[in-house]
């Protein structure tokens, strides 16, 4: 059996925090250093971003991709055609100003973007808590 003195002593020892006199300046150099860092994740994670996303447009382009759309549209004005002459889309057509005017185009970008300020305030939120 080993002396319960020292066994105590050596407990007490490892259990407190030493306390050093420049421990102020480097928590704020590490801190300086941390923030640094993001900083540069940041622009590099943008930077890459814009790149990636400029490359992707230019596939998109070269794809015929918009060609395509363009067909697919067609027959989405003709299925309009046919669905304008329902009761429920004179309610919406009301409700919705009817055609898009630039008053009502603004309005439901603002409201779009309402909507993303709201969910990133949330998400925020709660990697606060």
């Amino acid at each position: 059996m080993g002396d319960r003195n020292f066994e105590a002593r050596l407990e007490s020892a490892f259990a407190e925090t030493p306390v050093y006199g420049d421990a102020d300046i480097f928590v704020l150099r590490v801190n300086d250093a941390l923030e640094r860092n993001w900083l540069m994740r940041r622009i590099l994670i943008g930077a890459l971003g814009v790149t990636g996303g400029l490359i992707g447009g230019a596939q998109l382009l070269r794809s015929g991709l918009i060609d395509h759309l363009g067909a697919v549209g067609g027959a989405w004005r003709v299925a309009g055609n046919d669905l304008a002459g329902l009761p429920l889309s004179r309610i919406f057509s009301d409700l919705f100003g009817g055609g898009p005017s630039t008053a009502t185009e603004v309005l439901w970008m603002s409201g779009a973007m309402a909507i993303i300020a709201l969910g990133l305030f949330v998400t925020r939120a709660m990697r606060e808590f």
